[in-house]
């Protein structure tokens, strides 16, 4: 009996200190006499967002609605970690451009001694992110990424020709835009050349183990998930990527002759070259950071110009034109000439935005200029690009897809920072060049000769998967295609 009383009292110890150490967690904001959502117990902001009844955006979205023009940010918590969640464009312009070296850093967790293929752009902070990033930068210059052109032209070009000669087909969209975005990655950022079952194969399993709850707990706790050795991603699936890039590597060292198409080459042949594993990491950042982003947009595109049809065919009218005047190929010059086509991307882009929010850390105080508000250092940013899309302040009618909106003169009445699918200034997309060659040169091989429209299996309206942290479809999109001889 007086070991049951020993074990009662030590539980109501155990739970009265997990109490109050949330509830002391909680008061964060209030004790600074900033703004906030007042939280709940535990959840903070973010109720329903862990168990996968809303998603992060909505959570988001709401807060920035309510608190917008209130003050130039509101704390946020998730669950019982406090955020800064910034509200006010000129803010965003300090932080990520104005005064970016005062947030260098995400806080996202990487350990490259456990996982090695996590010590990439993406993932790393500190002095070995600055490093990296300084040599990273002529790898992806103006010119490097023009001659790789011809290389992703062949890709798509193959791509075109798998869609066959059916004159009406159903298709998912989802595996349709992936064969595309997937060639790209294997061939380009890995120098493969073969089947790429295999490759796929582990694309769709290395974050099998993904759950929104490690996530936070390893952003929360590094130092405890650094201790007990926390593996973000499947360890099958990172160390065939790391042993595919290691013998493309080898193999293409024996060629050294061969024609620019990899950026195995462009980081190879650096004038102070990374260690092979540290290039495979960076080979690895084009799976984490792009191809289910890049596949999101695609197959968004193509849902949106399916509902859209004059849309669509003035898009197609413009690749026709453009590719008529350049003997049928599609060129650099070519490229500069879809100004309709790339606006179509962007208003995709602004009302699908692939990765809601950005992230960053204070690594210095920052007191806001000609005001008495000051982000301390070590807190966490949240700015929430997805919500500032969507603001009827900036973009008239939100929810109406109108690329439009991003015609030259509609841009530069806009104010700053408020388009940032690739971010911006030191932490932006260092790939965003790239990225968006790739996202036309792909809508160019889909709609040159292929009409897509509504069918039975399209469902409407589109919902997001809550389980994820980027907006993606819930469903699979599919829709009906129409090949088009002239």
């Amino acid at each position: 009996m007086e070991l049951l009383h020993r074990a009662v009292l030590t539980a109501l110890g155990a739970v009265s200190l997990v109490y109050a150490l949330v509830k002391i967690s909680l008061g964060y904001w209030k004790r600074r006499g900033i703004l906030h959502e007042k939280p709940k117990f535990f959840w903070g902001n973010i109720k329903g967002v862990v168990t996968g009844k809303r998603h992060l955006q909505d959570a988001l979205q709401a807060i920035y609605a309510e608190y917008k023009g209130r003050a130039p940010f509101v704390g946020f918590f998730a669950c019982i970690k406090p955020f800064v969640l910034v509200l006010d464009l000129e803010l965003v312009r300090h932080i990520l451009v104005t005064h970016a070296g005062n947030f260098t850093t995400r806080g996202l967790y990487s350990t490259a001694s456990v996982e090695p293929l996590s010590g990439n752009l993406l993932q790393l902070d500190g002095h070995k992110w600055r490093a990296l990033h300084a040599q990273s930068a002529g790898v992806f210059s103006a010119a490097n990424i023009n001659k790789l052109l011809p290389r992703l032209l062949q890709i798509s070009r193959g791509f075109q020709s798998s869609l066959g000669k059916q004159r009406l087909q159903t298709l998912n969209i989802n595996e349709l835009v992936d064969s595309y975005n997937l060639e790209v990655v294997a061939s380009m950022a890995f120098g493969l050349t073969v089947d790429h079952t295999e490759f796929r194969r582990w694309t769709q399993t290395y974050w099998s183990n993904f759950s929104l709850w490690r996530a936070y707990l390893a952003l929360e706790f590094p130092l405890l998930a650094r201790v007990l050795r926390h593996q973000s991603y499947d360890k099958a699936a990172t160390d065939y990527f790391q042993k595919v890039a290691l013998r493309q590597l080898q193999e293409q060292r024996k060629r050294d002759r061969q024609p620019l198409q990899t950026f195995l080459q462009l980081y190879s042949r650096m004038e102070q070259p990374l260690d092979d594993v540290q290039i495979a990491a960076q080979a690895f950042g084009f799976v984490l950071a792009g191809l289910v982003p890049l596949n999101a947009t695609l197959s968004f595109c193509l849902y949106e110009l399916a509902q859209h049809p004059e849309l669509q065919e003035r898009v197609r009218a413009e690749i026709r034109g453009t590719l008529q005047q350049h003997d049928g190929q599609l060129t650099q010059e070519g490229l500069k000439e879809l100004l309709y086509t790339k606006q179509v991307l962007n208003e995709t882009l602004r009302l699908h935005t692939p990765y809601p929010l950005l992230l960053r850390r204070a690594t210095k105080e920052f007191e806001l200029p000609g005001s008495v508000f000051v982000i301390a250092r070590g807190n966490n940013v949240i700015i929430p690009t997805a919500a500032i899309h969507r603001d009827p302040a900036i973009y008239d009618e939100p929810l109406r897809f109108d690329p439009d909106r991003f015609e030259a003169e509609a841009r530069r009445k806009r104010p700053a920072m408020s388009f940032l699918p690739f971010g911006d200034g030191l932490r932006g997309c260092i790939a965003a060049q790239f990225v968006e060659q790739e996202l036309l040169v792909g809508l160019v091989a889909l709609l040159q000769h292929h009409r897509y429209a509504p069918c039975a299996k399209t469902e409407i309206p589109l919902k997001y998967d809550n389980g994820r942290l980027l907006l993606m479809p819930k469903t699979e999109i599919y829709l009906s295609v129409e090949r088009m001889d002239n």
